[in-house]
């Protein structure tokens, strides 16, 4: 008799999860299965599979594997009976955003705004109010101002359909956001976008410096501004964010924007 089949799909993300189109299963073969996985998001996924076979034997120790964007039944390992008699397995597959089994860049970024404007840094990195503990800044702008890629990506989410905004953590949910996800698997994302202010959809690749949305004042936010941060998706429930190093033009790059001080992009 065979072992049953115990699939649990888990995607962990950030504040504002959202379901991925994937799914991951065991096909049958002589002497075993072979272990599929159907990704039909426009971006590569990281697997990580628990596995316990029994009278199987595993064609590799990889348990965390990566799988490309828009990719029907893509073979991660094969299990062979060892002898002959009842054989089976119990798995079950996370996933996550990207390929994370690289080591993030060290990668110097550009303002998120346009060439010559100049905001303030209104909360910077840890601080004291709702980024304890994260790496995060927030530039106060007016709503409406225009939002520019500071790194070149993929879109992976965009929401733009929220209205609401206010002082009080039940608004975190209303929040307006572009996520671009960088080739080194770091996701940048850009939030309190106004209602209806993004340039670009799911799936767009975009450049460095492109006009991709507008700033505003929806979700969780105590007045007007862009609240921009990178972060690495894990297998916990809790994303790494990253510190970020920005481009201040002549060969200047600071390592953290100070809180209360305006920067102009060159």
């Amino acid at each position: 008799m065979r072992f049953l089949l115990v699939l649990f799909i888990l995607s962990f993300f950030p504040v504002h999860a959202q379901n991925l189109d994937v799914t991951s299963g065991a096909v049958a073969i002589d002497d075993g299965y072979t272990y599929l996985v159907t990704n039909k998001e426009p971006f590569p996924v990281t697997v990580k599979l628990d596995l316990k076979p029994n009278n199987l034997k595993v064609n590799t120790s990889k348990r965390v594997f990566v799988v490309p964007a828009n990719t029907e039944n893509f073979e991660i390992l094969q299990m062979h009976m060892i002898k002959r008699d009842t054989y089976g397995y119990k798995a079950s597959a996370s996933y996550l955003i990207g390929n994370q089994t690289q080591e993030p860049l060290d990668f110097l970024y550009h303002l998120p705004y346009a060439r010559t404007a100049s905001y303030r840094v209104s909360q910077g990195n840890n601080s004291s109010s709702t980024h304890r503990g994260k790496y995060a800044i927030d530039f106060s702008m007016p709503t409406g101002t225009p939002v520019h890629a500071a790194r070149g990506g993929l879109v992976i989410a965009v929401r733009e359909d929220q209205s609401l905004g206010c002082t009080k953590p039940k608004c975190l949910e209303y929040a307006n956001y572009i996520k671009i996800l960088h080739k080194d698997g770091t996701i940048a994302e850009y939030t309190h976008l106004m209602v209806n202010g993004s340039l670009v959809r799911k799936g767009d690749k975009v450049n460095k410096d492109q006009h991709i949305g507008y700033s505003g004042n929806t979700g969780w936010s105590t007045g007007p501004h862009l609240h921009f941060t990178v972060y690495r998706p894990e297998f916990s429930r809790h994303n790494r964010t990253i510190p970020v190093r920005f481009w201040l033009g002549n060969s200047v790059a600071v390592n953290e924007l100070q809180e209360n001080r305006h920067y102009r992009k060159p």
